[in-house]
């Protein structure tokens, strides 16, 4: 068939009459954020297809970053919400949104009114809309009214959508399944056509028989309660009639099977589906009759109910993805078996498997190794009450949230709009198989099983590498490279916490829940779904700077306080909510879509005009707690890594080496999309001259602190206190080779009483305090040197002055005051100990 294309005639107008209908099922309420819904809509051209290969020119609204539709889509907010409108008027035509049955200003009227302030919208131009929903409830809907301004075409061509109110209290009566249905008509130049271009029903004829109308067709089940919002956007009048239902008239009370609606009207139609009649093929339709023939003809099947559905063998398996969880490969062997084997996390086994225990909720944290099936009663009659492939079913039972957060993901929708599915096709060549928008009653799209199995015995919760990396390979591979960087890294967060003895140690003092702190974000970030979001899987989500804030936050790194307040935070927290999120990082125009940087868009940027999905490819300073190479230390930090080869304890960092300085080419590179290269290049030297004189002010003080232990200062003494974490393990699991000779021999010989401080090493003194250990001078350098020292780097580094000063420069500053000034005290001390004793 040669595809034809409808022009909209604004002169000529035929009497002949396309009637469509638009359904929404499954319409939740808005999510909200202090009473107030933020909404980015947009009017935007649209080629609406009548029949296979006719087309018509026709104007669509759409959510930001969405294909638009006829009509627009629906808003369903809770009574009593505002809702603020970011429109934006992409046609070539004035366009605008003005609401029925919401209460707005003048201001906020979207029509062109004598007298009024304009809230109409020029092509090109964007004006934000304000509607408060307060004893409102019920059925609207929303349309252009830039009928005085040259925008007259705006109505016929389908500018108009759904706006439904839900009462305050709630509804106390709601439906099993929800449709809208509009009703309108199009005039074109002396041809009728009959169109049912709908993505939420099946365009089909009924039982084979193509001399039957061919219907839009919606699927029910026996006894479910149905909701119809029928809306007639037309300048006709219309019927709306159902075939074996009647519905209460709440207008009038009285039962009726057929209402009369004028233009611009609405109603509501609420019935039982089956009840009285069973089964069947329903019709609904306008009782104009040339209407009817027009177009304006659906049906709705009422399928029989399945009575007691319960687990058999027969059942079809549904579809998995699955491969047996397991974990990426480790860059060196004898590290996956030090983490896997020592620090005990199969459940607690292995040689520090007597110290660590996960607590029970671990299994949720780190389910690739601790997870266990529920055997719950509860659980059992679940298992019994719904078939395997019932998923969705059982969970909106039991765990109704994540259910609903899943409906509307990409993962339920893989085909919702032209780039979510040019994405889903490459994920079908690559698997094998076809992901299809799930609908009632299928186990289509990104089902359950794939993530976690079919088997509710061997039930498994997903990670990169058993579920996300099977459809997202490139992005899992992406995501492991952080280990190429070494720590810290997403990838081995896990690792770095329960690899260093000073954890382990509190759950030998029997203080389990006391690093549940750390756990939750140490376990969580070797994973997708921590900034994806589990079951809503959202890339804009992941894309805004507050998924950061969660974990980059507090004392030792205030990337989320830093950015916050800094110039770059202060325009985010201003405009943020008007930015571009839907955009690949690759395609955000600096300026334009981002008024000011973001986390992900500066530390995903591996050069060369390229983003990836890890955040430490460009990493030089890394946490900062590692000593600088061209700092020349006097005190024992010269030494650093003394011999030590386990990572990130194995080698200073080298701020000018041929690697660091590719990573400040990509640097600058970056900043240059919005500074200028000398710009660019100056701060970035001011951040390592920061780095660099904060590290002779910890030299300093580390060499005092070394003094005050050389001369039997600090009490208690090595000897008296409390020896370092595991210390009496840490030579019966490493070799010298790992802990190199001097450490080991340290160890050996002292049974673990010894002086560490300094960095890495010395960090336990903020973790691991008992019996004297360690001294109030200790801890003074320690909050030193992995506290403020730090909070200085990450304000400097974000541009953040009152954090680098006063958090930082300030601090350690005051932390070296107070060291000399103790070692002036003990030294004084001393002097009288030993005149004492002579």
């Amino acid at each position: 068939m040669v595809a034809k294309r409808v022009a909209f005639g604004m002169v000529i107008m035929a009497s002949f009459f396309l009637q469509v209908c638009r359904v929404d099922a499954e319409i939740p309420c808005l999510s909200e954020r202090d009473g107030v819904v933020h909404l980015e809509m947009e009017a935007r051209p649209v080629a609406l297809e009548l029949r296979p290969g006719v087309f018509f020119d026709a104007w669509g609204y759409c959510r930001k970053g969405e294909n638009p539709t006829v009509p627009g889509p629906t808003i369903k907010v809770r009574e009593g919400t505002k809702v603020r409108v970011y429109f934006t008027n992409k046609l070539s035509v004035p366009a605008s949104l003005h609401p029925h049955g919401v209460k707005y200003t003048a201001a906020n009227d979207g029509a062109h009114i004598a007298g009024n302030p304009t809230s109409t919208v020029e092509p090109g131009q964007s004006m934000t809309y304000v509607w408060d929903t307060i004893g409102t409830p019920g059925t609207w809907f929303y349309h252009t009214h830039a009928l005085e301004m040259g925008g007259d075409e705006g109505l016929s061509r389908g500018l108009w959508g759904a706006l439904i109110i839900e009462p305050k209290e709630g509804d106390p009566s709601p439906p099993d399944k929800e449709f809208v249905v509009f009703m309108h008509s199009y005039r074109v130049n002396g041809v009728e056509y009959e169109a049912f271009n709908d993505k939420s029903g099946d365009i089909e004829f009924m039982n084979g028989d193509r001399s039957a109308f061919p219907g839009l067709v919606w699927r029910v089940t026996a006894g479910e309660k149905v909701r119809f919002h029928v809306v007639n956007t037309s300048e006709e009048m219309h019927t709306f009639h159902t075939h074996g239902h009647r519905w209460v008239d709440k207008a009038s009370g009285a039962l009726i099977d057929n209402v009369s609606l004028a233009p611009f009207t609405s109603h509501i139609a609420d019935f039982t589906a089956g009840e009285g009649v069973g089964p069947g093929n329903w019709a609904f339709h306008c009782h104009f009759h040339d209407h009817m023939v027009n177009g304006m003809f659906g049906i709705f099947v009422v399928e029989k109910k399945e009575e007691n559905p319960r687990m058999s063998s027969d059942v079809k398996s549904a579809p998995t993805l699955n491969a047996p969880p397991g974990s990426y490969e480790y860059p060196d062997a004898s590290l996956k078996k030090m983490y896997e084997d020592f620090v005990g996390l199969a459940q607690g086994d292995g040689p520090w498997g007597e110290f660590y225990k996960p607590i029970p909720f671990y299994m949720y944290f780190n389910p690739a190794r601790h997870y266990i099936p529920p055997d719950s009663v509860t659980y059992k009659e679940l298992l019994s009450k719904y078939r395997p492939e019932q998923c969705v079913e059982c969970h909106e039972e039991s765990t109704p949230g994540i259910v609903a957060q899943w409906k509307i993901s990409n993962h339920a929708n893989p085909k919702k709009n032209r780039e979510v599915s040019a994405e889903t096709q490459e994920i079908e060549e690559l698997i094998g198989k076809e992901l299809n928008n799930w609908e009632p009653g299928t186990m289509n799209g990104v089902y359950c099983s794939y993530c976690h199995g079919d088997n509710h015995e061997k039930l498994f919760m997903p990670t990169v590498d058993n579920a996300c990396g099977v459809c997202h390979p490139q992005q899992a591979k992406e995501f492991a490279k952080g280990r190429d960087h070494g720590r810290p890294s997403h990838p081995q967060n896990w690792e770095a916490t329960v690899s260093v003895p000073w954890y382990v140690e509190n759950y030998r003092r029997g203080e389990r829940y006391s690093m549940i702190g750390c756990d939750q974000c140490h376990q969580n970030m070797s994973s997708c779904d921590d900034c994806h979001g589990k079951h809503l899987f959202s890339v804009a989500e992941a894309r805004r700077p507050e998924v950061c804030s969660g974990c980059h936050m507090g004392p030792d790194h205030p990337d989320w306080e830093s950015y916050q307040h800094s110039r770059w935070g202060i325009i985010y927290q201003i405009s943020g909510e008007k930015w571009n999120w839907d955009k690949k990082l690759s395609e955000v125009i600096p300026g334009v879509d981002y008024p000011a940087p973001t986390c992900q868009y500066c530390h995903m940027y591996v050069g060369d005009g390229r983003w990836e999905m890890n955040v430490e490819t460009k990493g030089i300073w890394r946490m900062g707690v590692i000593p600088p190479k061209e700092v020349e230390f006097k005190s024992g930090i010269k030494d650093f890594p003394y011999g030590i080869t386990i990572p990130p304890m194995d080698k200073k960092l080298e701020i000018y080496s041929p690697e660091s300085k590719a990573k400040r080419r990509s640097w600058v590179e970056m900043c240059t999309k919005c500074h200028s290269n000398r710009f660019a290049s100056m701060w970035l030297d001011s951040l390592d001259q920061y780095m660099f004189e904060s590290w002779r002010r910890i030299d300093d003080a580390q060499l005092m602190v070394e003094e005050l232990f050389a001369k039997d200062m600090i009490t208690p003494s090595p000897e008296q206190r409390s020896p370092f974490p595991l210390s009496d393990l840490i030579v019966q699991l490493l070799s010298p080779k790992e802990l190199g000779p001097e450490v080991y021999s340290l160890f050996k010989k002292t049974s673990g009483h010894l002086p560490v401080i300094g960095p890495v090493l010395g960090a336990y003194a903020i973790f691991g305090q008992n019996d004297g250990n360690p001294s109030g001078v200790e801890q003074e350098y320690v909050e030193m040197w992995f506290w403020n020292h730090l909070q200085g780097y990450k304000g400097t580094a974000h541009a953040q002055q009152d954090i680098s000063w006063w958090w930082g420069t300030a601090k350690t500053m005051g932390n070296l005051t107070r060291i000399q000034d103790e070692a002036v005290k003990l030294r004084r001390l001393k002097k009288l100990e030993e005149t004492a004793t002579k």
